[in-house]
């Protein structure tokens, strides 16, 4: 497991390998978070039973200040950690999909995507960013995606959303990772 360079007042982000099946790497990522949780929260003494909100955001129902979001993909497993509600994302490099680019982003993006030098990879960078989002707030990919604005300059991105903290990078390994902290603390309940 590798602990990622996130700011430490978004929480804790870890990654490690994660090969084989999607059911596989989703066992990584629990493991994962079996690993890290002790490094986050060493005072607690066992791991907590989770469950799940009605729209499936896993929580620990027990400790309501401690707040997590998993991610995999081929090769990568992720695990965020934070006392706000967050989410975390990470993809290998995606190709262009017309039909989510449509779906998905905003006609700026879509451009912004078009005439990059990288389009694959800028692609796969708003992608994360706004799936992060959806995982913060614990809706998952049913809420209106487009309303989450990216902005690209430079080689940065920005999201326009004034409700969290987002934070990005692209590993050594290539994989696109994007974490978004709420600002405000969230209660979840089954």
């Amino acid at each position: 497991m590798t602990r990622l360079l996130l700011p430490e007042t978004l929480g804790m982000l870890f990654v490690c390998p994660a090969a084989g099946s999607p059911e596989a790497q989703h066992t990584a990522a629990h493991a994962l978070l079996r690993d890290c949780l002790p490094v986050f929260a060493p005072e607690l003494a066992a791991f907590p039973r989770m469950e799940r909100t009605a729209a499936g955001k896993p929580y620990f129902p027990a400790h309501p200040e401690l707040h997590f979001s998993l991610s995999h993909c081929k090769g990568l497993a992720a695990c965020l950690l934070s006392h706000r509600a967050c989410g975390v994302d990470a993809e290998g490099l995606r190709h262009v999909r017309e039909g989510v680019l449509r779906r998905v982003f905003t006609p700026e993006e879509q451009q912004a995507v078009r005439n990059a030098p990288a389009p694959d990879l800028l692609f796969t960078r708003i992608w994360t960013m706004k799936e992060a989002y959806v995982k913060a707030i614990g809706t998952g990919i049913a809420y209106p995606m487009q309303e989450i604005v990216i902005q690209t300059a430079d080689g940065t991105l920005q999201c326009s959303r004034t409700d969290c903290t987002f934070w990005h990078t692209v590993t050594e390994d290539g994989f696109a990772v994007s974490v978004c902290v709420q600002h405000a603390q969230q209660a979840y309940s089954s």
